[in-house]
């Protein structure tokens, strides 16, 4: 679910609803004129669609395979430096080019 601290659900309601769709349904302009029951539909709407957002963007297949190709970069950079650690390779410093 989503954390209703993170959610600043008078900034979508008042910011981000045309005024014209809330004339249309007959909704007052700011979030804070809201009844209990609508606030709680709104809240439920928003939550959804930040659920429904998450879950496709963060498909498990990709982030599972995302996941794999991580680890293997991490495993070919280490043996990368180790390989240029045992080379006696020294990187100069600033200026001692």
């Amino acid at each position: 679910m989503t954390d209703k601290n993170l959610v600043n659900y008078k900034l979508i309601y008042e910011d981000e609803v045309a005024q014209t769709t809330k004339d249309t349904l007959r909704l007052p302009r700011f979030y804070s004129d809201l009844g209990h029951d609508m606030r709680v539909f709104v809240e439920q709407l928003v939550d959804y669609g930040a659920r429904q957002a998450t879950e496709s963007v963060l498909d498990p297949e990709v982030m599972e395979s995302t996941a794999e190709l991580a680890a293997d970069m991490g495993t070919q950079l280490y043996q990368f430096a180790n390989m240029i650690r045992s080379h006696g390779h020294v990187v100069a410093e600033d200026g001692d080019a």
